[in-house]
Parts: C-alpha cells; structure tokens; sequence
C-alpha cells in the first residue's frame, strides 16, 4: 500500500553518466544455492574493473528463474559486498506485481540508490493497468526509479507518447532501453531532455551514445568492462576512431559469446577469472566442451590482462 511508503535512508549515490554491469547470479549445490562469496567477489571484480555502478537481479541474473528468498538473499548480499563503494539499482519487476512491491522494499532497506523494473508480462495487460502499476511501484520507497523496457523478452512495448508518460511519472527519473531502435531511442532522448536514458544493447553502446544514452547497463560488462570504460572516455573525448575501434574489440567476444549461450558463456569466462559461477539454471543446459575451448581461445586472446 502507498501509506507503507520507506523513506531512503542516508545519502544515496548519485546515477552518473556511464558503464553498469548487469550483474550474473553464481549457483552452487547443483545450482539450488546462491554462492554468496562468489558474488561477493564478483562485486569486487566489477569495482575494480571500474564500472560505473551495478544493476542487480536483472534478466542477467537469471531472475525469473529465483524464487522470492533467492532474489532477497542476492540484493542483501551484493548492498552487504558493494558497502557504498558504488551506485546500486534494484530490477525488482516480477509477473506478480505483490512481489515487486515486497523486493523494492527489500531494496530500500538494503540501502540501493535507485530501483529499476520491467512490466507484469504474460497477461497482456491495458496500457491503463501498466501505467498504474508504475505509478504504485515508482512511489512506493521514495527511491529513483528506472522504467525497463526490454520488449523482445516481455512482450510489452510502449510508443514514445507512452514512455513519455511514464517517464514523467513522480520519482521516475530514467530508463533503461533494450531494443535496437535507435531512432526511437533518439526521439525519446529528444522528447525527454532531463531523463537518464541508459542503453541496454552491449553491442551496440557507441550508436546509443551518438543517440544521446546517458549510460549503459549491460552483461558482458561483468567481464570486459575495463573495456566500457575506455570506450566512453574515448567517446567524451570526441575520439571517435578510438571508441569506434573498442567498439568493434567488444563485439568480437560478444559474436563468441551470443553463439554458446550469453549467460552461461559469460560464467564460465568469469570462471576463467577465478570467479567460480556454476551452471545456470535449468532449463539452461550448460556450457559445451566447443564453448568452452572456444571461450578459453577467446579469453586468452582479449581479456588477459
């Protein structure tokens, strides 16, 4: 209920303009258990990776695959490893909208900066219903709030006039975008001059960026992100064939990532960190022998240090 409204506690972080990784979820005991250390660790390899601030419990996460405990457990874990070192933003959006409201709460508690959600799907839910599920979930702990649109999974996908609407809504101060329109995404930028538009497409960052994104939130971030960092100060700098060129080394593992499977492929290269991640999930079979001797050729050759 809006009368249970969790005022932020402390000083929050601010959203600055940037890279953040969409942080995995590590399995142990045949994959029924978050590995807690793992995570913790994975927290201190994406700081000292420099990303910009770490999206929590997204599509990355495996999250519709948790149940409401595991999903607890993940953004306590990761406020507990962060410690306010860096931005932290909540994905709480869940089929079942008392879910959503119940994790936002947890995440306000937990001490995140800002709370992010996808629409209810499945149900083909009235733009009027969808509208007012954000209004609820956007005013219910006080927190900034991120619209997710990602329609290729979902289902739902809303016109510029619609997110507009939405983006003004009270707390609501940004969105991330997953969808390869980019001209869509200029003409939202363009109708939503002080809103923080974060692209969600990795292999696309730099067009979003010639768009007017605000920043981008993204999974391979969790094992190239040093290289996100280049890019963007590459492109701050007006140094187009330098971003353009980090651009195209991104997309190189992302081609070998995309063809063995995004989630498990970035595991396992994380494993190749010394970061042990487990399996995803069932029904995710895991990664093939190819994979990862492919990956292992991958890894040796861009993103050994």
């Amino acid at each position: 209920m809006l009368s249970e409204i969790i005022q932020p506690q402390g000083n929050k972080m601010p959203l600055n303009s940037g890279s953040y990784a969409a942080l995995l979820t590590p399995y142990s005991n045949s994959r029924e258990t978050i590995n807690e250390d793992a995570l913790e660790a994975l927290v201190n390899h994406n700081i000292d990776q420099k990303v910009d601030g770490l999206y929590v419990g997204g599509s990355t996460a495996e999250t519709f695959l948790q149940a409401f405990e595991k999903r607890v457990t993940i953004l306590q874990t990761v406020a507990r490893s962060a410690n306010g070192r860096i931005p932290l933003i909540a994905q709480v959006g869940d089929l079942n909208p008392r879910v959503s409201n119940r994790l936002a709460r947890v995440a306000a508690d937990a001490g995140y900066d800002a709370i992010s959600a996808i629409p209810p799907f499945y149900y083909q839910y009235e733009w009027h219903e969808l509208k007012d599920f954000y209004r609820k979930l956007a005013g219910l702990t006080g927190l900034p709030f991120l619209i997710y649109s990602i329609p290729s999974l979902t289902g739902v996908s809303f016109s510029t006039q619609q997110m507009t609407e939405l983006l003004n809504l009270p707390n609501v101060v940004g969105l991330k975008n997953t969808a390869s329109d980019y001209f869509a995404m200029e003409e939202l930028v363009r109708a939503n001059p002080t809103k923080l538009i974060f692209d969600g497409y990795d292999q696309a960052v730099l067009a979003g960026l010639a768009m007017g994104a605000y920043g981008a939130i993204g999974s391979t971030q969790n094992v190239q992100g040093y290289k996100f960092r280049a890019l963007f100060d590459a492109f701050a700098t007006n140094d187009m064939p330098a971003a353009l060129a980090m651009q195209r080394e991104i997309n190189e593992l992302i081609v070998v990532i995309i063809e063995h499977g995004v989630f498990r492929s970035l595991k396992y290269l994380l494993d190749l960190e010394g970061i042990p991640m487990g399996d995803c999930r069932e029904p995710f079979h895991p990664l093939t022998e190819v994979g990862k001797t492919a990956l292992a050729i991958m890894h040796e050759r861009l993103l050994s240090r």
